[in-house]
């Protein structure tokens, strides 16, 4: 059975809804619906009507769920939550179809998707330069916010890959990961056991 690789963007500001259409339209997504729940038990389960509601709903302490459809794609979509200050954005997509994708480690086999991935992620980051503060790669995520970084890195579950502006300040190495900086970001990798 496959599982769902996640592509976490944590962004200080809500981005904008055109920027979120246009990025659909331009990799032939399509929204199928909206909804929202109270919490992840998925209480109060409720319809949205458009994307223009997203900032009220995430108001009231609720989050957001997108279910989306790709013809390549089995099941994909977004989750949208307020954590602290910040917007938790979870795009996933599940794995069936693509085997080297199921795994926990990037490979040869799935490195040139990791790197598609992260050139969409660069894009995003380019569009939301001033509200973009972090990136989380993995399969079945789950991401502990932390203003500590480190912290958020260490409590955060089942993250390949990290993704942070130049500026954040990394100075300790990391057990078990690899740095790199390219244009304008650090890329923090797991490390293949």
């Amino acid at each position: 059975m496959a599982i769902v690789l996640d592509i976490n963007f944590l962004s200080n500001e809500l981005m904008d809804i055109d920027t979120i259409e246009s990025f659909l339209k331009k990799y032939n997504v399509k929204i199928v619906s909206i909804n929202s729940i109270d919490n992840w038990m998925w209480d109060n389960e409720k319809e949205i009507g458009s994307l223009m509601q997203i900032a009220k709903v995430l108001n009231n302490c609720q989050i957001v769920i997108i279910k989306l459809k790709h013809p390549l794609m089995k099941d994909l979509g977004i989750f949208i939550e307020k954590v602290e200050n910040l917007y938790l954005y979870t795009v996933w997509m599940n794995t069936e179809g693509y085997p080297m994708l199921d795994c926990d480690a990037i490979t040869s086999e799935n490195r040139k998707y990791f790197e598609n991935i992260f050139s969409i992620v660069l894009k995003i980051r380019e569009n939301n330069k001033n509200t973009f503060e972090a990136a989380a790669i993995g399969l079945e995520t789950d991401i502990h916010y932390s203003k500590d970084v480190l912290d958020m890195i260490q409590k955060s579950n089942n993250v390949l890959v990290w993704i942070f502006n130049q500026d954040v300040e990394l100075n300790q190495k990391m057990d078990g990961y690899e740095m790199k900086g390219i244009n304008g970001i650090k890329i923090v990798e797991k490390i293949k056991d």
